[in-house]
Formats: C-alpha cells, sequence, structure tokens
C-alpha cells in the first residue's frame, strides 16, 4: 500500500495527551524499504503516518522524525508538519480513523537518536533536544544505512491459543547474516561506547569474521590496537 509507513500498527498502543509546553515532535519508525519507498523522497501528495494520535495533540506537534530501524537508532528525515488529518482512502489508507500529517517541507538528517528507548511505532520528544544531536559523519551514515538494509523486517501476526485467548507476537523473515550484520550487532551490543572511525577497515575485519572468527573478538583486537 502507498503510505505503508508504519509498519507495526497491528499492535500500537492507546496514545497518550502531551501534558508539558517542551514535547512538540513526532518520532516514527520505518523499515529500510519503506525508507526508500516514502521517506526519502517525498510523496507529491506530501502526507505521512498512518497512526492512532489523540486530537488534543495536533496543535502541539510542530515536527516529525523518521527513525530508521536496524540502523543503531539513526534519524534519517525531518518533517515539518503543516496539519494533521483523519486518514482517507483516496490516498491509500484502509483506516479512516487512524491519522496522518500533511508536512510542508522536509529536511535529509543524520544522527543517532538521542533517547534510551527504541521507537516501535510513534514516540513524542523535544524537538530542541532532536536538532542539538550532533551529525553523523559520512561513512557512520553509509555503514548504519547498509545495516538497515540488511535487516530483516518484521511480521507482525495473531494466534488464537488454546484458551481462545488472542496473541500477537513478532516472527521475523529468514535472513542469513553477513560478516558485517555479525560485527555490527556485536559493536551495538558491546562496544558502543567505543568510537568507530576508521570505515577503511571494515572490509579487513569482515574477511576476519568470514575465515572463522568471533565477531567479539575482531572488535576487542582492533580496539585494543588503536589504544595501544
Amino acid at each position: 500500500m502507498e503510505n505503508e509507513v508504519v509498519e507495526n500498527q497491528i499492535n500500537e498502543e492507546p496514545d497518550v495527551k502531551i501534558s508539558d509546553s517542551v514535547t512538540d515532535a513526532l518520532v516514527f519508525s520505518v523499515t529500510y524499504s519503506n525508507y526508500i519507498k516514502n521517506i526519502k523522497n517525498d510523496k507529491e501528495n506530501k502526507t505521512q503516518g498512518h497512526w492512532n494520535i489523540h486530537s488534543d495533540n495536533f496543535s502541539k506537534i510542530k515536527y516529525a522524525y523518521a527513525y530508521l530501524k536496524g540502523s543503531m537508532k539513526m534519524i534519517v528525515k525531518k518533517f515539518h508538519i503543516e496539519k494533521f488529518e483523519y486518514a482517507k482512502k483516496e490516498k491509500g489508507y484502509d483506516k479512516d480513523w487512524k491519522v496522518c500529517f500533511i508536512f510542508s517541507k522536509s529536511e535529509d538528517v543524520f544522527f543517532e537518536y538521542p533517547y534510551d528507548t527504541v521507537v516501535q511505532g510513534h514516540q513524542y520528544r523535544s524537538s530542541q533536544t532532536m536538532d542539538n544531536s550532533p551529525r553523523l559523519e559520512q561513512g557512520d551514515i553509509e555503514v548504519r544505512l547498509k545495516q538497515s538494509e540488511n535487516t530483516p523486517d518484521t511480521d507482525y501476526s495473531t494466534k488464537v491459543t488454546k484458551t481462545g485467548e488472542k496473541k500477537s507476537g513478532r516472527k521475523r523473515k529468514g535472513h542469513i547474516l553477513s560478516p558485517r550484520d555479525k560485527l555490527v550487532s556485536v559493536y551495538t551490543e558491546k562496544f558502543k561506547h567505543k568510537k568507530f572511525s576508521d570505515f577503511t577497515k571494515l572490509q579487513e575485519l569482515e574477511k576476519q569474521v568470514e575465515e572463522g572468527q568471533e565477531p567479539e573478538t575482531v572488535l576487542t583486537n582492533y580496539f585494543n590496537s588503536l589504544d595501544n
């Protein structure tokens, strides 16, 4: 579907009212495929999203940021919101009780999400905090985009248990991790406090993993060599 930007709408939690004067931004998550299809280049109708948003929040949210899944928490786009509207079938939506936003302009921005949470659906944040985040270097951006591209999309499914209870869950499509995927995964989990700045070394590290070395060992040796 044209406007299928947020792929985890099925399990979306009820929205909350914004109660402070600082929160003025919506942060929403997208997969790499939806980033390429709907976010990277502005759509002609300048409409984004498909969320359950409380109407009291419409006047408070001035900006929106796209959070790219599988990219080590990278924000890729900022939207200047003109207005909110309820989803219209003529724009390709199938739930007219959900909400979209119309934007006046957008900006390509690449920085790491400055909060300690992972964005699954949508969150409300301060645009000032978001905009003050340091921009990523081009090499880092490319690594994160590639990591997101290689991250399998998450399918949401609902099954009925023996007791008749409906249970929603996630299942991952089959995917074999490449040496780079393994390195990035371990880096995110155990070495994020260390700065990886020389991206020319990636190919050499990938080769070590491909030859059978553990990603954690490869990264440990790499960062130890920098310290020495």
